[in-house]
């Protein structure tokens, strides 16, 4: 079994309005300490989040078992003691990864709105049954313009891995032209930033070509006639006018679903505005 978690923090600032990265991993570890914890909103040596502090560096920490891999979207000069600036995505995960690639999503103009830098972090991992894709992201909410845009990039990282594996290249092994084969099996998480009836959903999930799997939406794909829970908005009404309603997703590809084993979500903690979700793939 391969067991992931996806979160949100918010970097560790709780519904209370306190930061605290040992009350989030409290609750990681009371569901139950997954293989792959997939966390977005972590901030290092900002000084306009959590005072500058190396959320990365605390994280290791609480989860020293765990190998780290930071994806910052934001990496910018005046960070704390003289450090990067940085906000984005991290992996943790006990399984070491064969490959690791950041991909900056694209943030076309929009003078309409609001928006900051977005990335996904990509890792091919070995499982029992063979190697997995596994993908970590937080896409913009303030401009549906570069959300629409990220997910079509999205799409295209899957289709040209998809052809890679099919098609792969000139193997030079020990050297930096080593082949490493980026699977099709793959799982795509985070904190989407739309919801399940909105046109981003539908361009997410919509027909890939004949030669790529589908991306499918886990949660329907296990129970297409269960109401899904919410993953944001349950305690936080400030930000969350709308109430109780869901922004973060497990995708994966097509030849996964007969794998899944189950798709939950914690609705009871307030450590974040996001609620943690969790995916168990038999593989």
């Amino acid at each position: 079994m391969l067991t992931i978690v996806s979160w949100n923090i918010q970097y560790g600032k709780g519904v209370d309005g306190r930061i605290d990265l040992s009350r989030i991993a409290d609750v990681i570890r009371r569901d139950g300490l997954p293989d792959v914890l997939c966390l977005q909103e972590v901030s290092r040596c900002d000084p306009d989040t959590d005072n500058g502090r190396d959320q990365v560096n605390e994280l290791q920490k609480l989860f020293p078992d765990y190998e780290l891999f930071y994806g910052a979207a934001h990496d910018r000069c005046g960070g704390k003691d003289g450090g990067r600036r940085q906000f984005g995505n991290l992996v943790l995960t006990r399984h070491s990864p064969v490959q690791v690639l950041h991909h900056l999503l694209p943030s076309p103009a929009d003078s309409t709105a609001k928006f900051m830098a977005r990335q996904t972090t990509e890792m091919v991992i070995r499982t029992s049954s063979g190697e997995l894709r596994m993908m970590n992201t937080h896409l913009e909410f303030f401009s549906e313009k570069q959300q629409l845009a990220q997910i079509q990039r999205i799409r295209e990282i899957h289709t040209e891995a998809c052809a890679q594996f099919r098609e792969p290249g000139l193997n030079l092994p020990n050297s930096p032209f080593e082949r490493v084969e980026r699977p099709e099996k793959m799982v795509i998480c985070g904190d989407f930033n739309f919801v399940p009836d909105s046109d981003s959903h539908r361009l997410m999930t919509a027909p890939m070509s004949a030669e790529t799997p589908d991306i499918v939406d886990a949660w329907y794909a296990a129970y297409p006639d269960k109401s899904r829970s919410p993953t944001c908005g349950i305690f936080d009404h400030k930000q969350w006018k709308k109430g109780p309603h869901c922004r973060d997703y497990f995708f994966l590809s097509q030849n996964l679903v007969k794998q899944i084993q189950d798709v939950s979500v914690n609705t009871e903690t307030d450590a974040s505005d996001h609620q943690p979700i969790r995916l168990i793939l038999e593989v």
